[in-house]
């Protein structure tokens, strides 16, 4: 049982000519309707208004990534491109040459060549979402190019790896690992050879020594601050909580047709679960296997497993399960590079020959096939969402322009904790998201996290100046999220009232901690505009409303404006 490489013959590159192009046409149609996420603005928002030295030695400990990303876009938010078009366009350009690469130089079978670009993450959250992992794609597939001559023409492999580093933080795990693996076996080769001693002399030391000297630079600038915020920076905050254990098995599936993991970390449904589970289990023995079959063990698990620890124990966000399925591609077109076969374990040959009913045989390439094409399913779902719904603030950066109230006073609704005692205690702490008019009744406030404010950093692109009272009031030039955590949130919010009442206020949030009973007597805050949002991830979606509200004294002003009463027919008690 093997896979062979087949040669590129003239017709095959014309045909995957083809398929690139209808890959590139596809992302340019859906990112014409794609509205910017907060973390693709506030990239943009970083390399447009930070200074080069805070990019280097501020920003990369909020952020989590190095600079990179930022020093591109910076060439050209620096100097007054357009945000939409540019961040695209730089993305879209960076997805397709890295998909070229596979489809060009990749040694996989043509029906899988031209399939993987349209799969969930490198068709959809990697192409149509403007992010640093554009270039994580075209790291990877360097890498598996280069990866062959290694030993040869190190250099080559290392400088794949280091712009693998440059690219993410879970970049610079990987590129570790590999060379872990790398180092291992130019020992073991030394000591069979009997060349030990010239372990310092191999040139393959010093190309060791420049991609370590990389990293640790780069693990330097990226060391979170003490003051960072980010959702398991709180012990009361965690994505899995006590359920680690769970994500590790379901893993390998989760980077391809799993839909355990979504918009809020893993999902509680044990259905779901258990359904997973044998697939996730399957899919690590048969890694495992086919890996140390064809002696590439060290080099899949142990960058395997170094990133797949840190997501479950430190950090994970549901679009760095691509990162896995580039890891997968990885090593396979390393062994099919090497051998120009893969190799299956005896096992497996001796499972597959045992299976008698020719019916069972179908089944199960049948549910190959269905496992396979989920991935492609998830991208035309999402491009749909992304088509058809509101997923964006350009709404709120037009009505804000259409009504000329740049200059008015705006406050914006920022992260705030509620306890919510009728949850168990793991979940007990829910985000304050509420549709109501202001000011409202709303439960104990946990914990407020006032640099945090998402719906101020997606329209805060659209305008030359801070357009907010209340986003980075300490240092208003800032024209991106500031994602700190440790802060005297009383102090903050006395610089807040010492602007005043807002005329404005988008999102909804609690202005009675900010303003108390005493300003807000008899001001009350009235919804004029409202969206129906989705936020979604594979098949999980997330419906939400938001509403730009205006104090009731200024509706006078702005006849244009109408009070939009609470569709739900509920009736909310002020405080």
């Amino acid at each position: 049982m093997r896979i062979m490489i087949g040669k590129n013959d003239k017709k095959g590159f014309w045909t995957g000519l083809a398929v690139l192009a209808v890959y590139a046409l596809g992302l340019i149609f859906v990112s014409c309707f794609h509205e910017l996420w907060f973390d693709e603005t506030q990239a943009w928002q970083i390399a447009k208004s930070a200074s080069y030295k805070d990019m280097f030695t501020v920003v990369p400990h909020y952020e989590g990534h190095p600079p990179l990303w930022h020093l591109i876009l910076s060439v050209f938010a620096k100097n007054g491109a357009p945000v939409d078009i540019t961040l695209k366009a730089i993305n879209i350009t960076f997805c397709t040459v890295a998909m070229a690469l596979l489809i060009f130089k990749a040694p996989f079978p043509k029906p899988v060549k031209y399939l993987l670009p349209f799969t969930y993450f490198f068709f959809f959250h990697y192409g149509i979402y403007s992010r640093p992992y554009s270039i994580t794609m075209i790291a990877f597939f360097l890498m598996a190019m280069t990866y062959k001559e290694r030993n040869t023409h190190s250099l080559k492999y290392v400088l794949s790896l280091i712009l693998l580093c440059l690219s993410t933080a879970f970049g610079i795990m990987i590129a570790g690992g590999l060379c872990i693996a790398w180092t291992i076996e130019i020992i073991a080769e030394l000591i069979r050879n009997k060349k030990m001693h010239l372990f310092w002399k191999d040139r393959r030391f010093y190309s060791l020594c420049l991609i370590l000297a990389v990293a640790v630079v780069l693990i330097l600038m990226i060391i979170p601050a003490e003051d960072c915020y980010y959702p398991t920076s709180d012990n009361d905050i965690t994505l899995l909580n006590l359920t680690s254990y769970k994500l590790i098995s379901i893993f390998p599936f989760e980077s391809w047709s799993g839909t355990m993991i979504g918009l809020s970390g893993l999902k509680e449904y044990s259905a779901i679960f258990y359904v997973e589970l044998p697939i996730g289990i399957a899919m690590w023995i048969a890694l495992i296997s086919i890996t140390a079959k064809n002696r590439k063990l060290l080099t899949f698990i142990v960058p395997y497993l170094l990133m797949s620890l840190f997501m479950v124990f430190k950090y994970m966000s549901a679009y760095h399960l691509g990162i896995g399925a580039l890891l997968h591609i990885f090593i396979f077109w390393v062994m099919l590079d090497e051998n120009g076969k893969i190799e299956f374990p005896e096992y497996m040959k001796k499972i597959w020959a045992g299976i008698d009913s020719a019916l069972i045989k179908k089944a199960a390439v049948g549910l190959g096939v269905f496992l396979a094409v989920m991935p492609i399913v998830y991208s035309g779902v999402a491009s749909f969402h992304d088509i058809k719904k509101q997923c964006g603030f350009t709404w709120a950066a037009k009505f804000i322009k259409d009504n000329h109230l740049e200059d008015r006073k705006i406050l914006a609704a920022w992260q705030a904790l509620e306890v919510d005692t009728k949850e168990k205690d793991e979940d007990k702490y829910k985000y304050m998201f509420q549709q109501l008019e202001l000011p409202s009744k709303h439960r104990e406030i946990k914990q407020h996290y006032t640099y945090v404010q998402g719906d101020a950093a997606m329209i805060q692109p659209y305008f030359d100046k801070n357009i907010f009272i209340n986003f980075n009031v300490d240092c208003p030039d800032d024209l991106y999220m500031h994602y700190k955590y440790k802060e005297d949130v009383e102090a903050v919010f006395a610089s807040w009232r010492e602007k005043g009442l807002p005329d404005f206020i988008i999102g909804y949030c609690p202005i009675d901690e900010v303003y108390g009973e005493e300003m807000l007597e008899g001001v009350k805050y009235l919804p004029v505009a409202r969206k129906e949002m989705l936020n979604f991830f594979k098949l999980d979606e997330d419906d939400y409303t938001d509403s730009i509200y205006i104090r009731e004294d200024l509706l006078d002003e702005y006849p244009q404006l109408k009070w939009i009463d609470d569709q739900t027919g509920n009736v909310y008690e002020r405080k």
